[in-house]
C-alpha cells in the first residue's frame, strides 16, 4: 500500500513542479521527511535518485554508496512525478503569472516556517502554526507592496496639480 501513496505523492509533486517549476528540494524532500518518515539524508538521496535522468546521477550514486537511497521506492515516486509534472505544466497556461508567483511564495514561506519552528525530526506538530505564519507573512508583504505601489503612482503634473523639487 505504501507504493500507492508514494505514487500519488509523486503525482502531486510533479503537478506542483510542472505548475511552479519547483519540486525536489522544495517539496519532495520535506514531503518524504514529514509524510513518510524518511531521514533528511534518505530524503535527499531519494530525491536525487528520482531525478537521475535529467541531473542527479552523480550525486545520487554517492548517496546510494552511503546507504541513503531507498531504491525500491524511487521508481514509484519517479513515475508519479513524471505524470504530475505533465499535468501541472498543462495547467500553467490557464493561471496568471501573478497567482503562480503568489502560490510559489506562500508555499516557500510555509515550508520554511515548518523547518524554522521545529528543527527536530518530528515536524508534524508545527503544520498549523507554520501555515498561520506563512499566511500572515504573505498578508503583511501584500500590504507593504500595495503601499509601495500606491506611493509610486503619482498623478502627472497638470495646470491644477504641480510638483516642487
Amino acid at each position: 500500500m505504501l507504493w500507492f501513496w508514494l505514487l500519488l505523492f509523486g503525482v502531486a509533486i510533479g503537478v506542483v513542479s510542472g505548475l511552479l517549476g519547483i519540486g525536489g528540494g522544495v517539496l519532495l524532500i520535506p514531503g518524504l521527511v514529514l509524510l513518510f518518515g524518511f531521514s533528511q539524508v534518505e530524503a535527499q538521496g531519494t530525491s536525487l535518485a528520482v531525478m537521475i535522468p535529467p541531473i542527479g546521477i552523480f550525486a545520487a550514486v554517492v548517496y546510494y554508496q552511503h546507504g541513503f537511497v531507498r531504491i525500491p521506492l524511487v521508481g514509484f515516486i519517479a513515475v508519479g512525478f513524471m505524470v504530475g509534472a505533465y499535468l501541472g505544466a498543462m495547467i500553467v497556461p490557464h493561471v496568471s503569472p501573478t497567482h503562480l508567483r503568489l502560490v510559489f511564495g506562500v508555499l516557500l514561506l510555509y515550508l520554511g516556517f515548518i523547518f524554522v519552528f521545529d528543527p527536530s525530526e518530528n515536524r508534524s506538530g508545527v503544520a498549523l502554526p507554520a501555515g498561520v505564519a506563512a499566511v500572515l507573512s504573505a498578508a503583511v508583504a501584500w500590504l507593504f507592496r500595495r503601499q509601495a505601489t500606491a506611493k509610486k503612482s503619482l498623478r502627472p503634473p497638470s495646470h491644477d496639480h504641480e510638483y516642487h523639487i
